[in-house]
């Protein structure tokens, strides 16, 4: 990704999480996340079948999509939690006390 690709993948990102953040005014934050998840799934579906040539070879990509698509949402996730885990007290609750557990 060049300097102007990657501006606005972070700029998409920060819309969408944005959107995510407004909805929860309205809507129990655990919905707004499986809403967010599906509509991510649904959205790579469509990539995937819109990527390929014909019905075959999007049949035949099905399985290596799913793994790279699970695959990279297990590390993006992981890698999430562990900056919370770092920072909580930054993120979350400022004024929380310091724990090892």
């Amino acid at each position: 990704m060049n300097k102007t690709e990657e501006g606005q993948f972070w700029d998409l990102v920060d819309a969408f999480i944005e959107q995510a953040n407004n909805a929860c005014d309205e809507a129990d934050p655990g919905m707004v996340s499986a809403a967010l998840l599906n509509a991510a799934a649904r959205f790579n579906a469509f990539v995937v079948a819109s990527s390929s040539l014909d019905r075959k070879e999007f049949i035949d990509e099905i399985e290596s999509a799913q793994k790279y698509l699970t695959g990279r949402y297990a590390e993006l996730v992981r890698d999430n939690l562990d900056d919370y885990r770092d920072n909580f007290k930054v993120y979350i609750r400022p004024d929380e006390e310091e724990s090892n557990t």
